[in-house]
């Protein structure tokens, strides 16, 4: 995941819990929701290319994460075994443009490679599919690939109705607008189509400050809340 972010913007503060990994928290994001995870079990690698002004913060960060995977079992096995699924994660924050700057790279959007034993699956652009977005699905058996889109609908909101009063939603509603309707229907008392527990949050400050530790970098400074 790349983007051109200009200097002096608040994403390069490191008391504002500045740098790539955390901006771009989605590249770790859509791994856990892919393999349903909490926590990585080991994380054997994370380099960063640190912002030269304030070398605390990175402006690329490359880390190989292992994450617990389903139990297998052969068939002369007695006990399952636990498997292991690796995970490697990009994220720069200052990327360049090519040809002279012209050109963003947009192909490099916000992306997500899932290998499983039976097809490679290639989510492009995910965190901004409203704009354009592909799910190529690759059989490992015959090489063949097919795509899907989703502007709407689907198997959480296919059903739904929405504030619209239309089921299933809008073509052209950014991720922003369907978290929008989901915090609607919780305030309601209903129960959301999705949402993202206060514990899934937890464990994902808890994987990003893993991965600040193994890279040498000091942990992003939390708030304090007082109450009363």
């Amino acid at each position: 995941m790349t983007a051109r972010i200009p200097g002096g913007d608040i994403r390069w503060k490191f008391d504002l819990a500045g740098g790539s990994a955390m901006d771009m928290t989605y590249a770790l994001s859509f791994t856990r929701f892919a393999l349903h995870a909490q926590t990585p079990k080991q994380i054997t690698s994370c380099t960063i290319r640190p912002l030269k002004s304030d070398p605390r913060v990175d402006e690329a960060m490359y880390a190989h994460l292992i994450f617990e995977g389903p139990k297998t079992r052969a068939p002369n096995q007695e006990k399952p075994t636990q498997s292991q699924v690796n995970s490697r994660i990009y994220t720069d924050m200052a990327r360049k443009a090519v040809f002279g700057g012209l050109i963003p790279r947009f192909w490099e959007l916000p992306s997500i490679e899932v290998e499983t034993e039976k097809a490679i699956i290639y989510y492009f652009n995910a965190m901004m599919p409203h704009v354009y977005h592909y799910i190529s699905i690759t059989d490992k058996t015959t090489g063949q690939t097919r795509y899907v889109k989703q502007y709407s609908g689907g198997p959480f909101w296919g059903n739904r109705n929405t504030s619209v009063g239309r089921k299933g939603g809008c073509k052209g509603w950014s991720t922003y607008r369907w978290q929008l309707e989901a915090f609607v229907d919780a305030v309601k008392g209903e129960t959301p189509a999705y949402w993202v527990s206060g514990e899934d949050s937890i464990w994902q400050m808890e994987s990003l400050d893993s991965m600040y530790h193994a890279a040498g970098l000091p942990v992003r400074v939390g708030t304090e809340v007082k109450k009363g």
